[in-house]
C-alpha cells in the first residue's frame, strides 16, 4: 500500500483524473450538506411555477408539481451515493473472506466456493430484485442488500485472483516455514497486498451500483416517493419531457458525470496500483524516434554484427536509455560475454537484438546476421529467424517452461513449427536432443512436467529447445544464476561442448566474472546502457583500461585473501537511467575522476584491438594486481 501511494504521489495523473475527483467531491459535499444549504425544499410543492425552465430562483427549473429540480437532484445524490457505498461494503464484507479462503486454501474449498459463485453469478439479477421487493418491500435497506449480494460474485473472483497471485510468493512461503498460523499469514501478508487492487475496484463498483440503483428506481423497485432518487426523477419526468425536458436532463447529466468520474478514478488507480507491473512500465504514447547514426556503418564479413544499437523508453520519470549506442561483432565458433552490474542494460541488449521488446520501445541502430539486416524485418518475418538461426536460453527455466505442458510437447513444438516435422519424427528428435544435453532416460522425461524436474534438468531442457533447430547464434541470458555451483559447471561445460560440436557462436550474459574469464573469448563491459570496455577476455581481465572494469575485478573474492578479510565493494550505486549525470556515468563512483570526467561524456576509443570509454584510462598493470588470478573460476 505504501508503494502504491508513493507511485500515486510521484505520477502525473492527468487533468481528467483531477476533474473526475473534483466532481465526486462536489457531489459528496452537496449530498452531506443538503439539509444545511438553501436547497432543502425537495418535497415542497408549488415552490415555483410547474414545469418552468431554469431561472435564478430555480437553476434547474421545476417539475410538474412545481418542486425545485436542483434540490431534488442534490437530495437524490444521497440515495445514489449511500446505496453505492453500502452495497460495495456489503459485497466486500461477504465476497472478500470467501475469495481469500478459496485462493489460499485451494483444493476442495476453492472448488466448492467457486462452484457456488458461478451459480450465483448466473442467477438473473432482475428476478432476485423482484423477489426481494415482493417479499420485504421497496426500501433503502432492501436495495442495498439486493445490490450488495449481487456484487458478491465479482468480489469473490477479484479477491481470489489476487490471493492466488500472492499465496505462492516467497514471503508467504517463508512465513509458513517459520510456523506462522494461516490466519496471521492471511491478515499480515496477503490482505495488505489484496487491498491494493480491491480499493481501486471499489470505485468501479460504485459506478456499477449507481447505474443499477437508477435502473431499479426507474422500474419502481427502489426507494419510494417522496424520497427523490436519480432513477426515480428520470421516471417521473419522462411523461413531461416535451414540455419540461430539464426535469429529465438534470438527473441524467448528474448520474452520467458521477458514473463517468468513478470509472475514470477507478481505472487510473487500477493502472497505477496493478500488482503485475514490475520495473519500468513504458508510457503508451507516441515517442520521437531514436536519432540515426550520422553515417551508415559498413556491413562486415562476420556472423553477427550490432551497430549503434539503442533502446529507449518514455516513463513517468523521464526518458530511460536502457541501451545507448552498443556496437560489436561476433565470429562463428566464439563466445562473447556481456558483463556488468544489474541494470546496466545486458539483458535489454539481448532483447533488442532478438526484437523481443514491448511495442512502446523505441529502437535504433542496426543488427546484421550474416549480412542480413534483422532490424528491417517485421515481427512476422522475425519468427522465421528466432529458432532456426537465433536460439535463446533464459535465466529462470521455471518461468521459461509452460507449467501445464509436458516436456515432450514443448521440445517438439519448435521442430514441428520451423522444421515441419511430423509428430512421430519430432518426438524421436526430441529424445535425441534431450540425450545430447545429458538428460538420462529422455524417452521417459518427455512425459514429465517442468515441476517434476530439478533446476539443472529444467535448464538442460531449455538448452535443448534453444538448440532444436540448429541456430547459428545461441544467446544465454544468465543461464546459471538459479543453479548451484556443481550444476553451473555442468551447464557451462555443456554449452561449451555444444558450441564446439555445432560450430555456432554464443552470447553469454553473466554477473559472474570467473565464469566469463574461463569460458568467454571476448568480453563487453556495460555500464548505464553503454559499452565502457571491450576486447579479448584474457586481456581485459589482465589489464583493464576502464576504472569500472578494475572495480568489478577487485570486487571478486580471492582464495588467497586472509581469513576475515573485508570484501571489496564498488562505492555508491549505478545511476538512474532516467536522470544520468553529465559527463561520464561512472564519475560519482570513480576513484580516478577528474574535472573533464564530470563535464564531457567520454567516447569509446579503439586502441590495439581494445576499446574503452574513459578520459583517464588505467595504464598497463602487472597481471596479479587486477586479474582474476586466485579467484574461483572452475566452480570447485
Amino acid at each position: 500500500m505504501r508503494r502504491a501511494w508513493r507511485r500515486l504521489r510521484g505520477t502525473r495523473l492527468g487533468l481528467g483524473f483531477w476533474l473526475a475527483t473534483g466532481w465526486i467531491l462536489l457531489v459528496l459535499l452537496a449530498a452531506l450538506l443538503a439539509d444545511v444549504l438553501p436547497l432543502a425544499r425537495y418535497d415542497e410543492t408549488l415552490a415555483g411555477p410547474p414545469r418552468s425552465g431554469p431561472s435564478p430562483a430555480h437553476p434547474f427549473g421545476t417539475d410538474g408539481l412545481g418542486r425545485d429540480v436542483l434540490s431534488r437532484v442534490v437530495h437524490g445524490a444521497r440515495v445514489s451515493l449511500g446505496v453505492g457505498l453500502g452495497a460495495v461494503l456489503l459485497g466486500l464484507a461477504i465476497g472478500a473472506p470467501l475469495g481469500l479462503l478459496a485462493g489460499y486454501r485451494r483444493k476442495a474449498a476453492d472448488a466448492v466456493i467457486m462452484a457456488l459463485n458461478d451459480v450465483a453469478q448466473a442467477f438473473p439479477a432482475l428476478v432476485f430484485a423482484l423477489a426481494v421487493v415482493a417479499f420485504a418491500g421497496a426500501s433503502l435497506r432492501n436495495v442495498i442488500i439486493v445490490l450488495g449480494v449481487l456484487g458478491v460474485p465479482s468480489w469473490v473472483r477479484l479477491v481470489r485472483g489476487s490471493t492466488l497471485t500472492y499465496a505462492g510468493r516467497e514471503f508467504v512461503l517463508a512465513a509458513r516455514v517459520l510456523g506462522v498460523r494461516d490466519r496471521r499469514i492471511l491478515w499480515r501478508e496477503v490482505v495488505p497486498n489484496v487491498a491494493v487492487p480491491a480499493s481501486s475496484y471499489a470505485f468501479i463498483g460504485m459506478a456499477v451500483v449507481i447505474v443499477a440503483e437508477g435502473s431499479l428506481a426507474f422500474l419502481g423497485l427502489s426507494v419510494q416517493a417522496p424520497t427523490p432518487t436519480w432513477g426515480g426523477l428520470i421516471n417521473e419526468g419522462r411523461t413531461i419531457m416535451e414540455d419540461a425536458p430539464n426535469v429529465v436532463l438534470a438527473p441524467s447529466v448528474a448520474m452520467f458525470l458521477t458514473v463517468l468520474s468513478f470509472n475514470l478514478v477507478g481505472d487510473r488507480l487500477r493502472a497505477l496500483t496493478d500488482v503485475r507491473e514490475i520495473g519500468l512500465e513504458p508510457v503508451r504514447q507516441a515517442v520521437a524516434a531514436v536519432p540515426a547514426p550520422a553515417a551508415p556503418h559498413p556491413v562486415r564479413d562476420c556472423l553477427l554484427q550490432a551497430e549503434d544499437v539503442r533502446t529507449h523508453f518514455v516513463t513517468p520519470r523521464g526518458l530511460v536509455k536502457a541501451v545507448d549506442g552498443v556496437s560489436f561483432t561476433l565470429e562463428r565458433g566464439r563466445t562473447l560475454a556481456v558483463v556488468g552490474e544489474s541494470g546496466s542494460g545486458k539483458s535489454m541488449l539481448i532483447r533488442s537484438i532478438l526484437g523481443l521488446l514491448p511495442g512502446t520501445a523505441v529502437r535504433g541502430g542496426t543488427v546484421y546476421l550474416s549480412g542480413d539486416d534483422l532490424t528491417a524485418r517485421s515481427p512476422a518475418e522475425m519468427r522465421s529467424v528466432l529458432g532456426p538461426r537465433l536460439g535463446t536460453v533464459f535465466q529462470d527455466p521455471m518461468t521459461a517452461l509452460n507449467p501445464v505442458r509436458t516436456i515432450g510437447a514443448q521440445v517438439s513444438e519448435p521442430l514441428r513449427v520451423h522444421l515441419r516435422m511430423g509428430r512421430r519424427q519430432a518426438r524421436e528428435e526430441a529424445v535425441r536432443l534431450l540425450a545430447s544435453v545429458g538428460i538420462p532416460d529422455p524417452a521417459r522425461m518427455l512425459r514429465r512436467y517442468p515441476h517434476q524436474l530439478s533446476g539443472g534438468m529444467r535448464q538442460r531442457v531449455t538448452i535443448a529447445m534453444a538448440l532444436s533447430c540448429g541456430p547459428d547464434v545461441l544467446f544465454a541470458d544468465e543461464p546459471t544464476t538459479a543453479l548451484d555451483v556443481t550444476i553451473q559447471d555442468q551447464v557451462l561445460r555443456l554449452l561449451h561442448r555444444l558450441r564446439e560440436e555445432r560450430h555456432m557462436a554464443v552470447v553469454l550474459v553473466s554477473h559472474d566474472l570467473s565464469v566469463v574469464a574461463r569460458w568467454a573469448d571476448e568480453v563487453i563491459v556495460m555500464y548505464a546502457g553503454r559499452v565502457v570496455e571491450r576486447g579479448p577476455a584474457a586481456e581485459v581481465f589482465a589489464r583493464p583500461r576502464m576504472p569500472y572494469t578494475e572495480a568489478l575485478l577487485q570486487a571478486a573474492p580471492r582464495l588467497a585473501d586472509p581469513a576475515h578479510h573485508r570484501l571489496r565493494v564498488i562505492p555508491g550505486r549505478p545511476p538512474d537511467l532516467s536522470d544520468l549525470p553529465a559527463g561520464c556515468a561512472f564519475v560519482a563512483r570513480c576513484a580516478y575522476a577528474g574535472d573533464r570526467c564530470a563535464a564531457e561524456t567520454p567516447p569509446l576509443v579503439e586502441e590495439e584491438g581494445r576499446a574503452f570509454a574513459c578520459w583517464r584510462p588505467l595504464p598497463h598493470r602487472p597481471l596479479n594486481e587486477t586479474s582474476l588470478e586466485g579467484t574461483r573460476i572452475d566452480g570447485r
